[in-house]
């Protein structure tokens, strides 16, 4: 191997794993975070989902030190009368009830219409805190027919990462989130959260695109390029 080869490989290979490990970091593999899904608990009921009665239901993240990434929820759901306008979101906490609007999730092509599982996704992941309490809001935005029915259970068996929970008392609103009030007795909606546990701290918002990182490795081996001639002019 020659000395221009022997520098390539030190230098041209480690700058190029440096930046794509800056640049596009490690992926873990979505899992599920909590659920309460069947088998692991019995459908009971069902709560209508409709324009006036939007209903909740939350769920408190575990103790992991970099928080989490949601990427889905899967509600037990089903169509009673299709409408467009449905929408599941994600909402703070505020101070055991329904807080602001974060997040909204992007529904399923279709929903069936028998109880099933359907999944929705985020187009863009969305860091959870540790330790926090998140409410999940299903509704329809705009009048119309349209309803849907989110399963309910008795049991409060459930299954998940150390330190999550689904909570046992939900609330519903007859004015599209304006007020709220909550179900008598313990209503708990039956879903799954699916992510990721963050293993460090969230990555930066300014990442460099693709094309970013196109350029940085043309320029990187520009550098490469120059300094190997000046080696060769020298020997």
């Amino acid at each position: 191997m020659t000395k221009n080869q022997q520098l390539l490989a030190k230098m041209g290979g480690g700058s190029l794993a440096l930046l794509l490990s800056l640049s596009l970091g490690q992926q873990a593999s979505a899992t599920t975070l909590v659920s309460n899904l069947p088998p692991t608990t019995l459908e009971t009921n069902g709560g209508a989902v409709k324009f006036d009665q939007w209903v909740s239901s939350s769920f408190t993240t575990g103790s992991g030190i970099y928080g989490y990434t949601l990427d889905s929820v899967t509600l037990r759901f089903r169509e009673v009368t299709a409408d467009n306008n449905l929408s599941v979101s994600l909402y703070t906490d505020n101070f055991g009830g329904i807080g602001g609007l974060i997040t909204s999730f992007t529904k399923p092509s279709s929903i069936t219409t028998t109880n099933d599982n359907n999944t929705f996704t985020l187009t863009t992941p969305q860091t959870l805190a540790s330790g926090t309490t998140y409410w999940l809001v299903a509704g329809i935005s705009t009048s119309g027919s349209g309803e849907y029915s989110w399963r309910i259970t008795d049991f409060p068996a459930q299954t998940g990462l150390p330190g999550w929970s689904i909570g046992d008392s939900s609330f519903f609103s007859n004015n599209q989130g304006l007020t709220w009030t909550p179900f008598p007795g313990s209503v708990i909606f039956q879903f799954s959260v699916d992510g990721t546990v963050n293993t460090s701290p969230p990555p930066p918002t300014n990442i460099p695109e693709p094309g970013s990182i196109v350029a940085l490795l043309g320029l990187a081996g520009l550098g490469l390029a120059s300094r190997l001639k000046k080696l060769s002019t020298r020997a």
